[in-house]
């Protein structure tokens, strides 16, 4: 009879777990939550900033912070929510030092004379390429347009299509402070 060997069993970690090992001292176990999770935070370092040296950096910001907070997560909620939370708040921090040093576009001098709406008027249904960079171009300027927390919430609701319940947890805001965080986002576009 021949002996047959076994592969090793490699066992996918929860999130809960791979912390836990990573402030057990495994440092290296940190590389597994930046790989599950990268995708979903350059995606949404994406909805806020258009230049991507801004993503990769708010990105890195994220990680770190992560990184030097893992410690204080106790557990009580999923990681995912904890981190999203600490992605987004570090999203609105990077917007907040960046409104206070803003940048002009050449799109910015452009479009001058006609507001936002009449831009979006003009803008065909998107078909092809260039007409979805351009209504993505317009979003992005409607956003910069409006408050940071009137920005986070039009991205989280509009463009990700999340739940007043999901964006109260993400943000540690009240489901009521949600709502009128969103009347009012509604209401400064």
């Amino acid at each position: 009879m021949q002996a047959t060997e076994k592969a090793p069993e490699t066992k996918i970690q929860t999130d809960e777990e791979l912390v836990g090992i990573v402030v057990g001292g495994d440092v290296d176990c940190f590389e597994e939550l930046i790989n599950r999770y990268q995708p979903r935070v350059f995606g949404m370092a994406r909805k806020y900033f258009r230049n991507e040296s801004d993503v990769e950096d708010v990105a890195q910001t994220i990680f770190t912070k992560t990184f030097q907070k893992l410690g204080s997560y106790k557990g009580t909620a999923p990681f995912e929510h904890w981190f999203m939370r600490l992605s987004i708040n570090t999203c609105y921090d990077a917007l907040r030092r960046k409104r206070n040093r803003p940048e002009h576009t050449i799109s910015d001098t452009l479009f001058d004379d006609e507001s936002w709406q009449d831009r979006l008027g003009k803008i065909p249904e998107a078909s092809d390429r260039e007409e979805q960079e351009q209504a993505r171009e317009l979003v992005h300027t409607v956003l910069d347009q409006v408050s940071d927390r009137a920005r986070i919430v039009l991205t989280l609701q509009e463009l990700e299509g999340r739940t007043i319940k999901e964006i109260a947890e993400i943000t540690g805001w009240s489901e009521s402070l949600v709502k009128v965080q969103a009347f009012r986002a509604r209401k400064e576009m």
